[in-house]
């Protein structure tokens, strides 16, 4: 399947440029697809685990005949957490990426984004940008405060790996006390009660075994693919 691509450089406000990339069908697409990376990821052409699943993706996606948009988002210290910072930049590049293409959309529209991309994707919602999305799909996203979406959006998709645990620290006032490590048997759940808004999206989960937090083979035992099931959750045929 021979992939198109239409590359683009804009600027931030403050004047920092970066790359936006339309990969597209040699016909016309029947759906638009706005796919947000990790924080491991930043440029579109890098050469890591995470850039290589998120080119896999994008080659399944266009081979159904989608459009994907993609841009280069800032590189940031892997050793930190991610701050709001992150998601706010994040979430503003994504909204200028698909404003910039509104003129070429066309079909449904599927928003996806792997940990800190589902974070900004969030952002973008909160914000009610878009207006209307068919689907969202996030990845390894971990929602530990309510997040009030004003688009509209019917459908939310949450896909954890099995083995992508998540460590809490005790608060000093509470004295010495262990690490809390939950699997995603238990935050899947309180991260889908709290995904609320305007419109009451439905949220499915789904647990991919075998897998760590970007959807990599991770732990003993067989991993799954992931890349069906996430071609099959963007396209709404699941």
């Amino acid at each position: 399947m021979r992939v198109h691509r239409h590359l683009q450089w804009r600027r931030d406000p403050d004047g920092t440029a970066y790359r936006a990339r339309r990969s597209f069908p040699a016909g016309p697409p029947n759906a638009t697809v706005l796919l947000a990376g990790p924080g491991s990821v930043s440029d579109l052409d890098g050469e890591g685990r995470d850039d290589e699943l998120l080119r896999q993706l994008t080659v399944r996606l266009v081979a159904c005949g989608a459009q994907v948009l993609q841009c280069d988002m800032p590189a940031r210290d892997r050793n930190l957490p991610a701050s709001a910072g992150d998601e706010l930049i994040r979430a503003e590049r994504l909204a200028r990426l698909l404003d910039g293409n509104r003129h070429l959309m066309t079909g449904s529209l599927s928003l996806v984004g792997f940990s800190l991309g589902g974070q900004a994707l969030l952002r973008l919602l909160e914000s009610g940008s878009p207006p209307r999305a068919d689907r969202v799909v996030l990845i390894g996203t971990v929602v530990e405060t309510d997040a009030f979406l004003t688009s509209r959006v019917p459908l939310i998709e949450l896909v954890y790996g099995g083995f992508d645990l998540v460590g809490y620290l005790a608060d000093e006032s509470y004295g010495r006390l262990p690490p809390v490590v939950f699997e995603p048997a238990m935050y899947a759940d309180w991260s889908a009660r709290r995904l609320i808004g305007t419109h009451s999206p439905a949220v499915r989960v789904h647990v991919l075994e075998g897998l760590g937090h970007t959807l990599h083979p991770c732990g003993p035992g067989p991993a799954r693919d992931p890349l069906p099931a996430l071609t099959s959750l963007v396209r709404g045929t699941s």
